[in-house]
């Protein structure tokens, strides 16, 4: 048997052949992770300064969305969301169900959402939304300077209230689940 004896040249070019392929490896697999897979969401709400943070769950069929807005910053709730919505929808396979938005209302505006909130639903029930505008403008002309929008989207309505420097946003799913009395046919009046 012959033996072959290693010398430094060949060590060397080994050496340097398993630390490029190590490197490719590990390196390429963390710069793809960062750069296409870990959180691409990341990328997209940080070149929206209108968005301080956010958190996705997934909960059943859908997706839980929470947010934390720079109301300075919100000029149009629904035209904000909706591309992260579909950025959501695209990514992760599953539609953005919920969507709540970390702020608290002053007592004002909590009034006036509290107030809204009857023509909010009555305009979810029905399908009608004249009223809901004639209540929305009502209320705005009784703020003085404020103001008060609701956006139609299609699968929620974008609720933006501003008065001076008070800010309160909410978003409802604009269709109301079957779920208690609606479930049972108990919202309406009918024979029995």
């Amino acid at each position: 048997m012959s033996r072959k004896y290693w010398s430094l040249r060949s060590i060397i070019f080994v050496m340097g052949v398993f630390s490029l392929t190590a490197g490719l490896l590990f390196g390429g697999g963390f710069l793809y992770e960062k750069i296409f897979q870990r959180n691409p969401l990341e990328k997209w709400i940080r070149s929206n300064p209108a968005v301080n943070a956010f958190q996705l769950q997934e909960q059943g069929e859908g997706v839980s969305l929470e947010l934390k807005l720079n109301p300075e910053r919100v000029d149009n709730l629904q035209t904000l969301l909706e591309p992260f919505l579909r950025e959501v929808l695209a990514r992760k396979g599953k539609a953005v169900t919920k969507v709540s938005i970390a702020n608290e209302p002053s007592p004002a505006l909590a009034e006036i959402y509290y107030k809204l909130s009857f023509a909010l639903e009555e305009a979810k029930a029905t399908g009608e939304y004249n009223t809901l505008y004639e209540v929305l403008q009502t209320l705005q002309a009784e703020a003085g300077e404020a103001d008060f929008r609701v956006y139609l989207g299609a699968d929620f309505l974008y609720v933006q209230l501003k008065q001076g420097k008070d800010a309160y946003f909410t978003v409802l799913p604009r269709h109301n689940g079957a779920t208690g009395l609606a479930a049972g046919g108990g919202l309406k009046g009918g024979k029995g």
